[in-house]
């Protein structure tokens, strides 16, 4: 059974008013074929006969502990066989220790990145190049790469490629 994790940035609050329309196009959801899975869910959720998410789910509440946000993401990855990571720009650390974390873990791991022709440092035109580079040292040939044009581009490879494992 392949285990997925999702990683990359949320971009609505529960706070903030339209939050559950914000979460609804998170490439998650879309994913999962619902909002409601993606705000409400603990545990994995079936995907196909070979195939089950079992995170990150978005859980903040207004008792939540970021520790316990923490502590509950580092066992999703863990769990998982496959992590996929959306990498929009530089302003991204969980993500990218989520990266780093899975890498240590030598789990799949599927980076989607959004080129960013100003950043000169690497090949990549990533501002994340260095944890990229990093997770590439830390597990070889178990990382690859997509370069993305946009930020529409990249949730489009990563829904096809995570629908490749159905």
């Amino acid at each position: 059974m392949e285990r997925v994790y999702l990683g990359g940035k949320f971009h609505f609050d529960f706070l903030k008013e339209g939050y559950k329309e914000k979460a609804s196009r998170d490439f998650r959801a879309l994913i999962l074929g619902s909002k409601d899975l993606l705000l409400n869910q603990m545990g994995s959720v079936r995907l196909s006969d070979n195939l089950e998410y079992v995170g990150p789910y978005y859980f903040e509440t207004d008792s939540m502990l970021d520790k316990d946000i923490v502590s509950t993401e580092m066992k999703m990855i863990e769990d998982c066989t496959t992590a996929f990571f959306l990498i929009e720009d530089g302003i991204c650390p969980g993500t990218v220790s989520e990266i780093i974390y899975a890498a240590t873990l030598k789990k799949n791991i599927r980076l989607f990145y959004i080129v960013d022709e100003n950043e000169t440092e690497s090949y990549l035109r990533s501002p994340c190049w260095y944890p990229i580079t990093q997770s590439f040292l830390l597990a070889g040939n178990l990382v690859r790469v997509t370069p993305c044009k946009t930020y529409e581009d990249a949730v489009s490879k990563l829904i096809a490629s995570v629908k490749n494992l159905y």
